[in-house]
């Protein structure tokens, strides 16, 4: 994609919509980063307006899914799919779990989550949330729905501070933080429930309940669609959205909220300091916490 093409893409208004852009270099992706932060310094519309946070600053998480196994001769895995589906199914799966504002690229294996407005502690929120997403999703899988990754890494990097300049920071953001290996793992052999959902998560989604037991942590399967308004205003939706929680109520200095990862240590952290309440987290289901969270208003 040439330079031009990214620049109409920048500038063209976007629906409100969860979107992605494919690209074949990281110079494609050095531009955006150059045309985004010199929009929102100077207030150019540029996607959708900028969010809460300090314009020209942007954190960047990088997912690379790796298929080292493809083509390999005696390999049991099936690789008569394209690895370059598994990528964008994965994309899919998590470009909700980032804002609407934020810009995000896939570049071959690579997923690219532009944080508008994010400095290095909201890169690394951001990081952990999508990577529990992804963990479930890949284990998630029906056999033979997308070739099976052999590892998957993700890190993170913000500029301009600490990194000042956009190679640096792009490649910093390369550097791995977490890693997974699947080649020595058995795939998991289950089949979910492919119809849609309502208010009521399917009855078969039932990992997230034992996973609840194991960390001896209540477990809801359903979130309220309006949480009590002295608990909004605790945690108003900017705040909800970022750190990927959402509030159901407050008994005397302590405040319930569901989320996705109870023990991350730096939402939970940022909760106290901004409510200076303690803080109760229960586990919820990835999706019902999402659509909880887009009925915030």
């Amino acid at each position: 994609m040439s330079n031009e093409a990214v620049s109409d893409l920048m500038m063209e208004h976007i629906p409100n919509t969860y979107v992605y852009e494919i690209i074949e270099t990281t110079d494609t992706l050095a531009t955006a980063i150059e045309q985004i932060t010199t929009a929102d310094v100077v207030g150019v519309p540029l996607l959708l307006p900028l969010p809460a946070g300090n314009a020209g600053t942007l954190a960047l998480v990088t997912i690379t899914v790796y298929f080292e196994a493809e083509g390999k001769p005696g390999s049991s895995r099936l690789v008569s799919t394209d690895p370059n589906t598994c990528a964008i199914y994965l994309m899919n799966s998590l470009r909700p779990f980032v804002r609407r504002t934020d810009a995000v690229f896939l570049l071959g294996h690579s997923l690219h989550f532009l944080l508008r407005g994010a400095n290095l502690q909201g890169g690394e929120i951001v990081q952990t949330r999508l990577w529990d997403a992804l963990l479930w999703r890949i284990h998630n899988t029906t056999e033979g729905e997308i070739p099976r990754p052999d590892s998957i890494t993700i890190g993170h990097s913000a500029y301009p501070i600490p990194d000042s300049n956009i190679d640096e920071f792009i490649e910093a953001a390369g550097v791995v933080s977490l890693r997974r290996n699947f080649a020595s793992e058995k795939p998991v052999h289950k089949t979910l429930a492919r119809q849609a959902r309502t208010a009521q998560l399917d009855a078969e989604d039932e990992e997230w309940p034992t996973l609840a037991r194991k960390l001896g942590i209540p477990y809801l399967s359903l979130l309220p669609r309006k949480p009590p308004e002295r608990v909004q205003q605790l945690v108003n939706t900017r705040l909800a959205q970022e750190l990927r929680c959402y509030p159901l109520g407050r008994e005397r200095n302590t405040l319930t909220v569901a989320m996705l990862n109870p023990h991350d240590r730096v939402a939970l952290e940022r909760l106290h300091r901004e409510t200076g309440l303690d803080i109760y987290p229960v586990l919820t289901h990835p999706q019902e916490l999402q659509t909880a969270l887009e009925q915030l208003v």
